[in-house]
């Protein structure tokens, strides 16, 4: 990623609706499935820290992130339980974490080997550890937006569920996310299809305030559409919810 993204991302994470929208779908698949008392959560690629920020009421978060400026950010927050470590080779302490959360990080260039990844994040988990995992879709949406980010790949559904299950874990619930969004991108590809994606340009910029909240609230009936088991045929988002 690159490294203005980072301060972007600091600045806006807090409030910027995409962020909002995921973090309230990943703090609530939390509290739906974790076990009573106080629990230990990964957060696999922490970025500047507001998903570890948020979690803490659950008990204790270890983050990780491979970059210094996102660590570097993560502890402006006062976040202190945070370590700088590259995910392609990071091996955590067996059976340690009731959840592990991976918010948009295996497509990510500097990601090796997803699969490889995903089977040190099951062996981190404990028996009946939850995996959440965010995910770019579709590769036919990258866009300027995704050199910002160094992508890699993009993802469909089935293929990545197939991934899980080889690693060992059973899959709870999986759906795209942010419809609205795929046929934005969508439309705004076809509208400047005779341009490359050789000028990289970041989606994260502050919006008017009466938009963010149009989007939060759109978000928020979509994440109530999810908890309650209905799956999103397309989107630019994969979100799945995996156990070990």
């Amino acid at each position: 990623m690159e490294k203005d993204e980072y301060a972007r991302m600091y600045d806006l994470e807090t409030g910027f609706w995409w962020y909002r929208v995921l973090h309230e779908l990943v703090d609530s698949t939390i509290r739906k499935t974790k076990q009573e008392g106080e629990i230990r959560i990964l957060d696999a690629g922490c970025g500047t820290g507001r998903m570890m920020e948020i979690l803490q009421k659950y008990g204790t978060v270890l983050g990780i992130d491979y970059s210094e400026e996102a660590v570097d950010y993560s502890k402006k927050r006062g976040l202190k339980n945070i370590v700088t470590g590259d995910l392609n080779d990071y091996h955590f302490e067996k059976d340690s974490f009731h959840v592990a959360v991976c918010l948009d990080v295996l497509y990510h260039s500097g990601i090796k080997d997803d699969r490889s990844v995903l089977r040190n994040l099951y062996e981190a988990l404990k028996t009946g550890g939850i995996l959440i995992i965010n995910l770019p879709a579709f590769e036919y949406l990258k866009r300027p937006h995704d050199l910002v980010v160094h992508t890699r790949k993009r993802y469909r559904r089935g293929e990545f569920i197939n991934e899980l299950k080889e690693t060992g874990f059973s899959v709870i619930s999986s759906s795209y996310r942010m419809p609205h969004l795929y046929v934005i991108i969508l439309i705004s590809k076809f509208f400047s299809r005779k341009s490359s994606l050789k000028k990289s340009e970041s989606d994260l910029k502050k919006l008017p305030d009466w938009l963010n909240s149009i989007l939060i609230f759109s978000g928020r009936i979509e994440n109530s559409l999810l908890k309650r088991g209905f799956r999103i045929p397309v989107g630019s988002s994969l979100y799945i919810v995996a156990k070990k």
